[in-house]
C-alpha cells in the first residue's frame, strides 16, 4: 500500500473509476469540483489524497482549505471534507490509514479537520473513535426521489409548499437548465445579491460557478418569468447518487404569486427525476437539538431527516481555543 498525495500523484482515470464504483460517491469528491476550488481566485484550496493497494484505489480523501478575509484568516483556517471520504466499502483499516496521513499533511495549513457526512458511515466510526475524533450530531434532509413521480413528491410536501409552486407555474414563472453562460452569470449575480445583502457570509466567486457550469457534475437551473431570470440554484450531481441543493436563490418580494426560491428547489427535484437519481440532499440543517433557521423550510418538501453526522479533530488546540472566542466576541460585537 501507498499513499498518494496531490494531482500529479493521483491519477485521474483511476480516480475517476473509483469515483464510480464507490457506495460512498459524492461530487464534492470528484476531479472537477477539485479543479473548480483550486481555479477560483482567493483563499480557498483543496487537496487530494489517495490510498492505492494492488494498482487500484482503496480510499480517496479531497480536502478544501478555507480561512475568513483580513485578520481573522490566521486564527480560522480549517480544512472540510465535503460528502465524506470515498471508501472501498470493505476495509475500516483502509481509511484509518488515509485520514493519518491527511492528519500529518494538513497539521500546519489547519488548526482543524472535519469531515461532513453526506451519506451513512457508521462502518467506520471505530476509526474515528480510535483516532479521537468529536462526534457531532448534525442532521440532513434528504428527499428520495427513485421509483417517484412529480405529482406523487407534490401530494408529499406541506400544503402551502405545494400551494405556493402551484401558483408560481400557474402565473407563468418555470424552472428549467441555464442554457448558456451568460444565464447562468445572471443567477449568480442574485445569489450574490443575496449573500452580500442578507446572508453576509463568503460566497466563491463567479470563476468557481463557471468551472461547475461547464462540468460533468454541475447543474444550473434559471427560475424565469417573463423571459427574465428571477432565481435559480447551482446543485451539483452524480450518477446513480443524488443531486445536492449547493446553492439556490431567488428575487425578494417579486410577485405575490410567484416564489422563485421554492421555484428553484422544484427545478432541482425534476432534475433528478429526469436523471434518475435517486435522492435530492439538501446538505444539511444544523445540529441536532439546536435551532436552526432553514430546517423547517426544507423539510416542508417533503424530505426524510438523517443523523448523518460530521467528525472533527483538531490539529492545533491553543489556536483553536483562540479562535472560538475570538470568534464568540465578535458576534457579541455583531
Amino acid at each position: 500500500m501507498r499513499i498518494l498525495r496531490g494531482a500529479g500523484q493521483v491519477d485521474r482515470e483511476k480516480w475517476l473509476s473509483f469515483l464510480e464504483s464507490s457506495p460512498y460517491g459524492s461530487p464534492f469528491q470528484s476531479p472537477v469540483f477539485f479543479d473548480a476550488v483550486n481555479s477560483a481566485p482567493g483563499p480557498q484550496a483543496a487537496e487530494v489524497f489517495a490510498l492505492e493497494s494492488g494498482g487500484r484505489f482503496e480510499a480517496l480523501c479531497v480536502a478544501t482549505l478555507q480561512k475568513e478575509k483580513g485578520l481573522k484568516g490566521f486564527f480560522s483556517r480549517r480544512a472540510i471534507v465535503y460528502g465524506g471520504p470515498l471508501l472501498s466499502g470493505g476495509e475500516a483499516s483502509n481509511w484509518a490509514l488515509l485520514s493519518r496521513a491527511v492528519e500529518d499533511a494538513l497539521r500546519r495549513q489547519a488548526i482543524y479537520l472535519e469531515v461532513r457526512n453526506f451519506h451513512d458511515y457508521r462502518a467506520v466510526y471505530p476509526v474515528y473513535e480510535a483516532a479521537h475524533w468529536q462526534y457531532l450530531p448534525y442532521l440532513n434532509v434528504q428527499l428520495p426521489l427513485q421509483g417517484r413521480s412529480p405529482e406523487g413528491i407534490l401530494a408529499g410536501m406541506k400544503y402551502n409548499r405545494r400551494r405556493e409552486i402551484r401558483l408560481s407555474t400557474d402565473a407563468g414563472a418555470l424552472c428549467r437548465p441555464a442554457e448558456s453562460e451568460e444565464e447562468a452569470h445572471r443567477v449568480y449575480g442574485i445569489l450574490a445579491g443575496l449573500y452580500r445583502e442578507r446572508v453576509k457570509l463568503p460566497l466563491p466567486g463567479w470563476d468557481f460557478f463557471r468551472r461547475l457550469f461547464f462540468s460533468e457534475v454541475g447543474r444550473v437551473l434559471v427560475v424565469q418569468h417573463g423571459g427574465e431570470p428571477i432565481g435559480g440554484a447551482f446543485c451539483l450531481a452524480i450518477g446513480g447518487q443524488g443531486i445536492y441543493t449547493f446553492y439556490y436563490c431567488g428575487l425578494r418580494n417579486y410577485h405575490n404569486k410567484i416564489f422563485p426560491t421554492h421555484l428553484a428547489v422544484w427545478g432541482a427535484i425534476e432534475c433528478g427525476l429526469r436523471e434518475g437519481l435517486k435522492y435530492l440532499d439538501f446538505m444539511g440543517v444544523g445540529l441536532k437539538g439546536e435551532a436552526y433557521g432553514v430546517r423547517q423550510y426544507k423539510m416542508e418538501f417533503g424530505g426524510e431527516l438523517k443523523e448523518q453526522g460530521r467528525f472533527l479533530k483538531v490539529l492545533n488546540y491553543p489556536l483553536y481555543q483562540i479562535g472560538r472566542l475570538g470568534l464568540a466576541a465578535l458576534q457579541k460585537v455583531k
